[in-house]
């Protein structure tokens, strides 16, 4: 499981021209069926919600704006203007209340300050006289004034009054290059003053601190990095963290280097660029794997970029034409172009706001062409991965997709709003899948408000969202002649309108459904022991244990799969071996039931669900 992580920034001397842009058209109203097609269920929005934004395609002109520095920070992104003025945008902005998608301008910075770099909740900047300040949050000491009092106002570091040539700001700790070529560091694991880097006296030629590693630009054209490296922070093929600094694997001719949170990018000499670390949200500016040990080259700047800076899960490059690329994460616009789609692929950053909205001219959607066989999947939206054991982590219940459209007209859902069945006995009932059939006439009122109304026509591929600890907080996938396309992250996007129809599809119709009882079950089997002792289940002798059910079926008969999305030991059952539990009412979803174990002693965590038809098959 990702893990939600503390933000993070670095600084990089850029020159650049900025870009502007306009928003295009959103979809249109959806049409009615076709007579011949029978009745349509046409979902009509909520007035008391907005409709979903249109998300805007930037539409390039120069301004002559000169910038000098870019720094990207945990969530937010800000420039220094060759006249002393610095604008930020994104999720903080200056530190304090100012947040948006486009660049605004920050009080107070207006002279004298050469650099810029932003970490967690405190920034720093350096003076033309070599001075360090910083300000904001400093609960690390990472305002390195030897107190741990934040500050609203810039304060100056202890000791760096003079003789300092860079800055960079981690999570909760900042470095400083001395002009010797010498590094020192305060804050998270350094003090609240400013302290020596043991085998950096000399010989560095810039810096970048991330969450919790930093890293180090060698005068022979190397990285050195040390602190953490779970997820490849230090680039070294491994995962061993590190409390002196260690090579970074295959770098030579680097440029400058940058950390985002738990990344670390370098620039190349011929003007291409490396990362390595964490790439969940795309941040590596690569399709590879979630996570890289070794620098892995960004898709599409090969030769063309001059400097880059990186935040806390996003990147930014300036290209040798004069703008300005962002890859990554971008919940609260830190790409800068205007939405809040995520891109794993370099983007084009928009400063300044259109000049007039151009208003929506949608073109109605007409016959929809699907696949018409009873396990084509042509709408789905599930929630997430499945948790098929328990109550773990709360009363959360989440078996298979919560709504699937077949082509046959099949619609198999769980409204997870709708009140749980009561308990029957030991067993712990949760929410039924219900099963309704449509029209080909319903089918195309659906697909058409899904489309059109609805946003997918027009979706970003990914919204980062930060329920779940990090998890992509929904899936909406859609499937026919004209559209594919897999959205991710939903739940916390502009779908939110469709999302909410499909949760509760049954209440927004009105149409008849029963329950869905399938031919093969899920079933998965948990030793109950180490949950119950960390609390995360029930104590048995409260709610009762039921004796092992079946004799042709053995605990070691559920196993984990080799793809599960949560890990669970996991076996397909028999509509027979499901029944033994009592279908009741509601399909036979079983959120929990004790099962002492044929040995008489192991006592297990069972749950079931019914496999949906795309899956028996």
């Amino acid at each position: 499981m990702r893990s939600s992580i503390s933000r993070v920034a670095t600084t990089v001397v850029l020159s650049l021209l900025i870009l502007a842009c306009a928003s295009p058209a959103s979809p249109a109203p959806i049409g009615t069926a076709s007579p011949s097609e029978g009745p349509a269920t046409t979902p009509t929005a909520r007035s008391s919600r907005p409709a979903p934004s249109p998300l805007p395609t930037p539409v390039p002109t120069a301004v002559a704006l000169q910038i000098t520095p870019i720094a990207a920070g945990g969530d937010y992104s800000c420039v220094l203007m060759s006249g002393g003025v610095v604008k930020c945008w994104g999720g903080h902005g200056n530190d304090t209340t100012t947040r948006g998608m486009l660049p605004v301008e920050v009080a107070g910075l207006t002279t004298g300050v050469t650099a810029m770099s932003v970490g967690e909740g405190h920034t720093c900047v350096l003076t033309n006289g070599g001075v360090v300040k910083c300000w904001g949050a400093n609960y690390q000491g990472q305002l390195g004034d030897g107190t741990t009092t934040d500050s609203s106002v810039p304060v100056d570091v202890s000791g760096l009054t003079s003789g300092i040539s860079a800055i960079s700001s981690g999570g909760s700790h900042a470095c400083a290059l001395t002009n010797g070529g010498g590094v020192k560091c305060w804050g998270y694991n350094a003090g609240n003053v400013p302290t020596d880097v043991s085998g950096l006296a000399s010989g560095v030629t810039a810096i970048a601190a991330g969450y919790i590693h930093t890293c180090a630009l060698t005068s022979g054209g190397g990285v050195m990095c040390w602190g953490s490296n779970d997820v490849g922070e230090l680039g070294n093929g491994s995962t061993t963290d590190s409390s002196v600094p260690v090579d970074v694997a295959g770098l030579t001719n680097v440029v400058t280097a940058i950390a985002g949170s738990r990344h670390t990018c370098a620039l190349m000499s011929g003007g291409g660029v490396k990362c390595w670390g964490s790439n969940y949200h795309g941040q590596l500016g690569s399709t590879t794997t979630p996570v890289s040990l070794v620098p892995v080259d960004v898709e599409g700047l090969a030769t063309a970029a001059i400097g880059i800076a990186a935040g806390e899960w996003h990147t930014c490059a300036l290209m040798s034409g004069g703008g300005v690329k962002c890859w990554g994460d971008n919940y609260v616009g830190q790409l800068g172009i205007g939405t809040t789609c995520d891109s794993g692929v370099p983007v084009e950053i928009q400063f300044v706001a259109p000049s007039a909205t151009i208003k929506p001219t949608g073109t109605p959607i007409t016959w929809i062409d699907h696949a018409t066989g009873q396990t084509d999947v042509v709408l789905r939206y599930d929630v997430g991965p499945d948790v098929g054991v328990s109550d773990l982590g709360g009363e959360q219940f989440q078996p298979g997709p919560e709504f699937t459209l077949f082509g046959d007209g099949t619609v198999v859902f769980r409204n997870d709003r709708a009140a749980l069945p009561p308990p029957e006995g030991p067993i712990v009932r949760a929410h039924p899948f219900k099963i309704a059939h449509l029209s080909e006439g319903q089918i195309q009122a659906l697909l058409r408000f899904a489309i059109a109304e609805g946003g997918l026509a027009d979706a970003c591929e990914r919204y980062e969202t930060r329920d779940i600890d990090g998890f992509p907080s929904g899936i909406i996938t859609v499937r026919t002649a004209d559209l594919v396309k897999r959205v991710d992250g939903v739940s916390d996007s502009p779908l939110y309108e469709l999302v909410d129809y499909l949760r509760n599809f049954d209440r927004e119709t009105g149409i008849s459904t029963e329950s869905w009882k399938s031919d093969r079950y899920w079933g998965d089997l948990l030793e109950a022991a180490p949950f119950i002792e960390g609390g995360l289940l029930p104590d048995p002798r409260d709610v009762g244990i039921v004796p092992w059910p079946w004799t042709d079926v053995r605990p070691e008969d559920f196993i984990v799969p080799p793809d599960p999305g949560w890990g669970y030991p996991r076996r397909v059952m028999s509509a027979d071996e499901a029944a033994v539990l009592g279908l009741s009412d509601n399909g036979g979803v079983v959120q929990r039931v004790y099962f002492r174990g044929p040995d008489g002693k192991t006592v297990y965590s069972f749950s079931l669900w019914p496999m949906l038809p795309d899956e028996a098959s």
